[in-house]
């Protein structure tokens, strides 16, 4: 008693000092992690929105080069070949992601757009038109040219001035003389599916410094060179870097108003967790994005830290365990005295194997069976020790079934001692799993069948005397199938028209309907039921009228190490008259 009260007291100190120790370490690791989860998150952000900057440099890049280039050479030289060779060298999917194409688009004056036309057919466009999205009467801002061409059929001829959001974008690039974006549209090339995206324009002029006066500079120009971008395809390969965020991007067009251009955050977490995601913005020519970035998992980033309240919990548990520590070692100790017991004193062999095929539990009955002791074989495989060469391969079929769930039983398998002499073996195979139901191992028994075999050789040799009997003899199975006949019980029981065998048959099925009830009654039912026969029976020649009476005498044989049992039926002529049982 006095231990017991003394472990109680070493407990309820340890649960003091504990709590006290893990609330003091629990709030300092919890100020800490916040801290350092702040600091990496915020790097995290700043890395991410700088690589989407590059990006969109590196687009407004290639548009400034190919506007520099189209005022180089001059439009007349932009043939449809030189400006497909042009794209086909930019490898757009794969340097550009989410660009559409790469496209001119050509300012036409109203009066001038006959003209424009007839110029397109002389460059061999024999169906090139001019399309609206609604009706204009003002300059033409006309995709000229947009490669691929195949991907992007539905935008060419476009006037991208018949519509005002681009027609503003067209105007806002060429008041800039440098790069525009518009604001989220329904993509020409993508409008079946409704894909949402914006343009990026960069103008062109005839001259490399445009004019300060935006009357001249508007003679000046020649057109733009345009990237149309799907957003989702543009934003797919720079999300993928870093799935552990969700965005939403939202065009700042007024401050008070930002409009939501792209969302792929859960919306649980934008209703559960709202004060949780952290704004970046990005500069695109003349708009504003501002990215607001969630975590997948908020909670996480929530300052909801686990750590103070996992540290009093250790506190607690550490009372706890201190107060029932000795009756557990001590319980522990007794099971496992108990079961090393049962296992060492199983009269069957048994083997448990962990997952890799190492031997951790090996009795003394395995020993006695394969003469091969517990320390010798410890940690080492069985398939090395005792499976014969050929068996491998379907010992190794028979794990993967059990690792499955599949338990296997009565197996007949061959298995060597340690004198390189086969033992003849029925193994039972199961899979352990630990409490988490994960594979961890597979227990085996085995049962020598040595005797079983012996007691089969004694049934063949049986069978070779009951072969040459003058009796009729057969055996049948629990459905009443014949297992065995000799010669002599084909003939009494086929008369003259003897079939080669009758294994296999039922016996009922060799008797005619209106014997047949008669025969199941005092024949079959008492040997079954009884266990064991002995009437006379009018046996029907088949093909003939006449009967032979039959003297049958019968009885059951058990084989309880085969699981079966057999049912005998002896039977010969007799002079005796059959005496019909109503």
């Amino acid at each position: 008693m006095k231990q017991f009260s003394g472990n109680w007291v070493y407990a309820v100190v340890v649960c003091v000092l504990g709590a006290g120790l893990s609330t003091a370490i629990g709030i300092t690791l919890q100020n800490n992690a916040l801290e350092n989860q702040r600091i990496a998150f915020e790097h995290l952000l700043d890395r991410r929105t700088d690589e989407l900057q590059r990006t969109v440099n590196e687009y407004k890049l290639s548009l400034l080069n190919t506007a520099t280039f189209i005022t180089a050479f001059g439009q007349e030289e932009l043939t449809p070949s030189r400006f497909s060779d042009y794209v086909t060298g930019l490898k757009l999917k794969q340097n550009f992601p989410g660009a559409l194409g790469l496209g001119f688009a050509r300012k036409v004056p109203l009066k001038e757009e006959p003209a424009f036309l007839r110029e397109m057919q002389a460059k061999g466009l024999q169906d090139f038109q001019i399309r609206f999205i609604s009706p204009s009467s003002q300059d033409r801002f006309v995709m000229q040219y947009i490669e691929p061409a195949k991907e992007n059929y539905s935008a060419q001829g476009l006037d991208l001035g018949s519509e005002n959001i681009r027609r503003e974008n067209c105007l806002s690039a060429f008041s800039r003389a440098g790069l525009a974006v518009s604001k989220p549209i329904t993509m020409i090339q993508n409008a079946d599916v409704g894909r949402m995206g914006f343009t990026m324009l960069m103008p062109v002029f005839n001259k490399p410094i445009p004019s300060s006066d935006l009357g001249v500079r508007y003679k000046e120009l020649q057109g733009w060179v345009s990237f149309p971008i799907s957003i989702d395809r543009f934003l797919k390969p720079w999300m993928a870097q870093e799935p552990d965020l969700q965005v939403r991007i939202f065009v700042l067009e007024e401050a008070d108003k930002p409009m939501l251009f792209f969302d792929n955050v859960e919306p649980k977490n934008v209703s559960l967790f709202p004060h949780t995601a952290a704004t970046r913005d990005v500069q695109l020519g003349n708009r504003s994005w501002r990215l607001e970035y969630w975590p997948v998992n908020p909670a996480k980033s929530s300052g909801h830290n686990p750590v103070y309240l996992a540290w009093i919990l250790l506190g607690i548990s550490l009372s706890v365990f201190a107060a029932f520590k000795l009756k557990k070692a001590m319980d522990t100790h007794d099971t496992l005295t108990l079961h090393q017991h049962m296992v060492n004193n199983s009269s069957e062999a048994l083997i448990a194997e962990d997952s890799l095929g190492r031997i951790l539990v090996w009795n003394r009955a395995a020993e006695e069976l394969f003469g091969l002791d517990r320390a010798s074989v410890l940690y080492d495989q069985e398939q090395n020790l005792t499976v014969p060469e050929e068996l491998r391969s379907s010992e190794k079929r028979l794990h993967q079934r059990a690792a499955l769930g599949e338990t296997l039983k009565n197996i007949q398998t061959l298995r060597t001692n340690d004198s390189a002499q086969r033992i003849h073996l029925r193994m039972n195979l199961s899979p352990i799993y630990s409490r988490d139901k994960k594979l961890i191992g597979f227990s085996k028994s085995f049962r020598d069948e040595t005797e079983a075999r012996m007691l089969w050789k004694d049934m063949h040799s049986l069978e070779e005397l009951i072969a040459h009997a003058p009796d009729g003899v057969i055996t049948l199975d629990e459905s009443r199938r014949i297992k065995l006949a000799n010669p002599a019980a084909l003939l009494l029981l086929q008369g003259m028209n003897v079939k080669s065998t009758l294994t296999g048959q039922k016996i009922t099925d060799l008797l005619a309907p209106n014997v047949l009830v008669e025969f199941e009654q005092e024949v079959l039912h008492p040997l079954y039921k009884n266990r064991k026969v002995e009437v006379l029976f009018n046996w029907p020649v088949p093909g003939h009228i006449e009967q032979t009476p039959l003297l049958f005498r019968g009885f059951v044989l058990n084989y309880p190490d085969l699981g079966e049992s057999v049912w005998a039926l002896r039977f010969e002529k007799s002079n005796k008259p059959y005496t019909q049982v109503n």
